[in-house]
C-alpha cells in the first residue's frame, strides 16, 4: 500500500502536467483532439489524486493535512475540483490552462518534498482541526481560482487597452464575466475562510484556554481575511470592479502562497504546539 501511494504521489504532477499541455493546446490552437481528451484526462487524473488523498489518510490514520506538503497536495485537488465544476457549469474550457499551471505547480512543490508522517501531535487527531483545515483548505482554493480569474481579466484588460487582439482576447470570456467569476470565488473563499478562523479560535480556546493566538499562521490568515474582505465590501457598497478587485485578489493570494511557503516551511508543523 505505501509503495502505491508512493507511486501516485509520484505521477500526480506529471499528469497534471499532461493536462496542462492538453489545455495549452485548446487555449493556444483551439485543436478539436485536445479538447475532446483534455476534460476526461484532467477527470481521471483528479480521481487518481483523490484515491492518493484518501489512501494515505486511512494507511497512516490521521487526517491528511498535519503538515504544509500535505495541505499542499489537498489545496492542488481542491482547486483541480473547483475548476472541473466551473468548466462543467459553463462549458468553457480555455480558462483552463491557467488555473492548471498553478494545480502542477502547488502539486510539484507537494510531491517533491512530501514525507509520509506516521505519528502526529495528539491534538491534530481533533475534529476541531479536520473542521478548521478543511475549510481552511477549500478557502485557500477558491480565493486561488478568484486570483487567477483576477490575472486573466488584467490579461486581457490590458491586451484590449493596448489594441492587441490577439490569442488572450479571441481565447478568453469577456471582462464582465472574468469579473463575476474572480468576485464570487473571491466571496466563496471569504465565507470558508472565516468559518475556518472562528474554527481555529475555538480550537485555540481549547488548547490554550484563549481565543488569542498569535502563531504567525493565524496572524497572515487573518490578514488574508481582511484583504478579501475589504474586496468585497468594496464591490458591494462602494462600487469596486475591474482592475481594483483583481489587483486585490492577486494581493491576497500572494499573502496565502507567503503563508504556505516562508511560514510553514520555517515550522515545524502547521501551527506551533506547546
Amino acid at each position: 500500500m505505501e509503495f502505491f501511494i508512493s507511486f501516485l504521489n509520484t505521477i500526480l504532477p506529471l499528469l497534471y502536467l499532461v493536462c496542462t499541455y492538453l489545455y495549452a493546446l485548446v487555449f493556444f490552437r483551439g485543436e478539436p483532439g485536445a479538447e475532446r481528451r483534455s476534460g476526461p484526462f484532467l477527470r481521471v487524473t483528479v480521481l487518481l489524486h483523490f484515491i492518493e488523498v484518501v489512501l494515505r489518510g486511512f494507511y497512516y490514520h490521521h487526517f491528511p493535512l498535519a503538515t504544509v506538503f500535505e495541505a499542499a497536495t489537498v489545496l492542488a485537488l481542491a482547486i483541480a475540483l473547483i475548476y472541473l465544476y466551473i468548466e462543467a457549469r459553463l462549458g468553457i474550457k480555455t480558462t483552463g490552462y491557467f488555473i492548471l499551471i498553478l494545480v502542477t505547480f502547488i502539486q510539484l512543490f507537494s510531491s517533491a518534498f512530501i514525507n509520509f508522517v506516521k505519528e502526529i501531535p495528539e491534538v491534530l487527531h481533533s475534529p476541531l482541526f479536520i473542521f478548521h483545515t478543511s475549510f481552511a483548505i477549500l478557502g485557500y482554493a477558491s480565493l486561488a481560482v478568484s486570483a487567477i480569474y483576477g490575472l486573466m481579466y488584467l490579461l486581457l484588460f490590458y491586451d484590449i487597452k493596448s489594441s492587441r487582439f490577439g490569442v488572450i482576447y479571441s481565447r478568453l470570456p469577456s471582462l464582465e464575466v472574468l469579473n463575476e467569476m474572480n468576485y464570487r470565488a473571491a466571496v466563496l473563499g471569504f465565507v470558508f475562510l472565516t468559518f475556518a478562523i472562528v474554527l481555529g479560535a475555538v480550537w485555540s480556546n481549547v488548547l490554550y484556554s484563549s481565543l488569542i493566538n498569535l502563531d504567525p499562521k493565524v496572524l497572515i490568515a487573518s490578514l488574508t481575511w481582511v484583504i478579501y474582505g475589504v474586496e468585497i465590501l468594496g464591490k458591494r457598497f462602494l462600487g469596486w470592479a475591474g482592475k481594483r478587485l483583481a489587483y486585490l485578489s492577486l494581493s491576497g493570494f500572494v499573502v496565502i502562497l507567503f503563508s504556505m511557503l516562508a511560514v510553514n516551511l520555517m515550522l515545524t508543523s502547521f501551527h506551533q504546539f506547546k
